[in-house]
């Protein structure tokens, strides 16, 4: 059994060089970055320890540094949601389990445990003795070649500068209309949870393939609106009409560059094999 973990860096051992911004905190922020931080690391160094103790094989890889890597039984986020994608991204057909390193400050929507509790549903894993639940990421495509990551929970084109308006053909079927808006969000079923639903979106039962279209702040005139502002598709379409637009995928940290004519496609891609996901909490968290 080969184990790969993807762990996350907490706020403050990835901010320490900036002394001036600490020192301008309060001292209770300041405090809670430093538990934190000692959180994060001792998740890390108990998970660790306790593989070391049963003999098992592993890496560990700070999620900024995910890339292709030896075959692996059993990927393990250590973090949060946004450690969690940072995997999804990239795993082909591993199972990937969630513990939350932080979970004071993290939701962990996507994990099943934290350090006080990790070992139990781990050893379940190591065995095989757990159904992961398949759950469908999202394909892209720029100009006909494939990017290398898979989006777990959503995708948003919109300009890189937040104040701009963003102009785009989009296409969904036979259907094509021509926009002009704040952007466009696209979830998979995972992300209908996220920044779609705060934004007016649906949540979709997990097992759905569908992807779920969405038109942020639409600038309607001379039309009365559009009618491809929401809704679901398996596949969407779309050609930039301006400069300056950008793709970003599960988040802020992975953005790819459009430029004017650029074409974008998007599907239901290959699904994740999850452990231990508990839909009764989503239902409770997310109604």
């Amino acid at each position: 059994m080969k184990v790969l973990i993807v762990y996350k860096k907490s706020f403050l051992e990835s901010h320490a060089g900036d002394k001036k911004g600490m020192a301008h905190l309060d001292p209770a922020d300041r405090d809670r970055l430093i538990r934190a931080d000692v959180e994060n690391r001792r998740s890390l160094g108990d998970l660790t320890a306790h593989l070391a103790r049963r003999g098992v094989d592993f890496d560990a890889v700070f999620r900024g540094s995910m890339a292709a890597r030896r075959r692996y039984d059993l990927v393990v986020s250590l973090g949060g949601d946004g450690t969690f994608f940072a995997a999804a991204r990239y795993i082909k057909d591993t199972p990937i389990l969630g513990i939350n390193s932080d979970p004071a400050n993290s939701l962990g929507l996507w994990t099943c445990a934290d350090r006080t509790n990790f070992r139990d549903p781990l050893e379940r894993a190591l065995a095989r003795q757990v159904r992961p639940t398949r759950i469908y990421r999202m394909a892209i495509a720029i100009n006909g070649k494939p990017v290398r990551e898979s989006a777990f929970n959503d995708v948003l084109i919109a300009h890189r500068n937040p104040a701009a308006m963003t102009r785009y053909r989009l296409g969904i079927g036979a259907a094509q209309e021509d926009h002009r808006s704040s952007g466009v969000w696209v979830s998979t079923a995972a992300g209908s949870t996220a920044g779609i639903r705060s934004a007016g979106g649906r949540r979709m039962p997990i097992s759905s393939r569908r992807l779920q279209y969405l038109v942020r702040e639409p600038y309607t005139w001379p039309q009365r609106r559009y009618r491809l502002a929401r809704g679901f598709t398996s596949r969407l379409a779309l050609q930039t009409l301006t400069v300056d637009l950008g793709l970003w995928v599960d988040g802020s940290r992975v953005r790819y560059d459009l430029g004017l004519g650029d074409r974008v496609e998007l599907q239901t891609g290959t699904p994740l094999q999850v452990l231990c996901y508990n839909e009764n909490r989503r239902r409770t968290l997310f109604p």
